[in-house]
């Protein structure tokens, strides 16, 4: 005759009665049946053993213990996330302003080329009234702009201008290297729209505190050479 089944829950509500000993032979017979197939079963009764031998104050210690210690774990873990995240915002604002400090020194042309290093030569006037000369930087850095600024004295000056990181000049051209042209009427329209100003009564390149003369009301200009009026002449 099979014996009937008995769950583990049923089990272990007679667990205490077989530990205490105060259970019927047959409902012993029973427990140590099914423990002796069940190590779940036979686990929880080693565990009411332990702690019978240990004594209950000892065992609530030790929940406690355990209780405590899983909550330190848990704000461990909690804080290593939170630092984790703070320093990956860190590391991401960091490198955010260091790209872009770097793209403006390097892009923003916020620097004027000292006069020392720039070679002003062959200046005359071309033969449709144009100013025309040739500047080389010699340090071998590029220029990537050049601003204009007409003071209200009739001072016009043109600015090359350059990142504060500077670069090298890749190629024997550019702004760095060329010949440049000025039409005094067209830039005195562009910065006197209403003619109440002087009128432009000189030509510098450079700014007011550093600069070399390109031309002066009542100079005598020289004709320009076939090489500028050939480099300008497509731009007229």
């Amino acid at each position: 005759m099979n014996k009937p089944f008995i769950s583990c829950q049923v089990i272990q509500d007679l667990l205490p009665l077989y530990h205490d000993d105060v259970c019927s032979p047959d409902t012993r017979e029973l427990v140590e049946g099914h423990i002796e197939l069940c190590p779940d079963c036979r686990s929880v009764l080693e565990k009411m053993k332990e702690n019978l031998m240990l004594g209950p104050e000892v065992a609530r210690e030790q929940q406690t213990q355990a209780s405590s210690l899983r909550r330190i774990a848990a704000y461990w873990n909690r804080s290593k996330a939170v630092a984790f995240i703070k320093g990956l915002s860190i590391a991401t604002v960091v490198c955010g302003l260091l790209i872009g400090g770097y793209l403006l020194l390097t892009g923003w042309n916020i620097r004027s080329v000292p006069t020392k290093v720039i070679e002003v030569t062959d200046v005359g006037q071309m033969k449709n009234g144009t100013i025309a000369y040739h500047v080389k930087m010699t340090d071998g850095y590029n220029v990537k702009q050049v601003s204009y600024h007409l003071d209200e004295n009739g001072n016009f000056y043109m600015t090359p201008l350059r990142p504060v990181i500077k670069s090298k000049a890749f190629a024997d051209i550019g702004l760095a290297n060329t010949y440049y042209w000025i039409n005094l009427d067209e830039q005195k329209a562009n910065h006197d729209p209403d003619g109440t100003g002087a009128g432009i009564q000189a030509v510098y390149l450079g700014t007011p505190e550093d600069h070399i003369l390109i031309w002066k009301r009542g100079m005598t200009m020289p004709p320009a050479s076939e090489t500028a009026e050939e480099q300008l002449a497509p731009i007229e």
